[in-house]
């Protein structure tokens, strides 16, 4: 009877620490999942939508006509960010919470360019979403296309490599957690055992 209640109690403390691992690898998937949800949400789905395919109805030039509007927008990047320097160096992609910041930086950046030279805001085209049709807006030159094309893949590509040097950190802590979570409690049932 003691050899069980002690066979029992091990594979209760076996199942706890399978269970605390799985949790710690839970927060930084969801943690991961936030970061993205929140980068491209933002730089896709709000910034870079409006009531229709034309460029002028999009939300970033609701924000380059507003002075109020570059600032809170730039304060939500910047606390973003804050969150992101602060984690920066754990082993999930929450570099994505720099996006909002880089990308309003990039727009405004370019926005200067282009209101040096055409004297207008920059009109960032997406594709169609059903089509590679032409261009809604005619006014739209090769060097907004080419702006707007740089500004999308530096915001959502650009957080990506501030991790690479991590990204070998990531994988063997997932290959560690999948080992560890098949084979954590066989081990110790049979460590204990050997120590019985």
């Amino acid at each position: 009877m003691d050899a069980d209640l002690r066979n029992s109690l091990y594979i209760g403390i076996a199942n706890t620490i399978v269970v605390c691992n799985m949790k710690k690898l839970d927060v930084n998937l969801i943690l991961t999942a936030i970061s993205l949800i929140i980068a491209f949400g933002y730089v896709y789905f709000y910034m870079l939508s409006g009531r229709n395919q034309n460029p002028l109805t999009y939300r970033y030039q609701k924000v380059l006509n507003d002075k109020n509007l570059i600032i809170k927008h730039l304060i939500f990047g910047c606390s973003l960010s804050l969150i992101g320097i602060v984690r920066f160096s754990s082993l999930t992609l929450e570099t994505y919470l720099f996006s909002p910041l880089i990308f309003i930086i990039l727009l405004l950046l370019s926005n200067t360019v282009i209101k040096k030279i055409y004297k207008r805001n920059i009109l960032i085209e997406t594709f169609n979403r059903y089509s590679f049709a032409p261009r809604l807006n005619k006014k739209a030159t090769f060097l907004d296309i080419s702006f707007g094309l740089l500004i999308g893949i530096i915001s959502l590509v650009g957080p990506v490599l501030l991790k690479y040097d991590k990204f070998d950190k990531i994988n063997q802590e997932r290959r560690n957690f999948k080992s560890q979570k098949h084979t954590a409690y066989y081990k110790g049932l049979t460590q204990w055992r050997v120590k019985s």
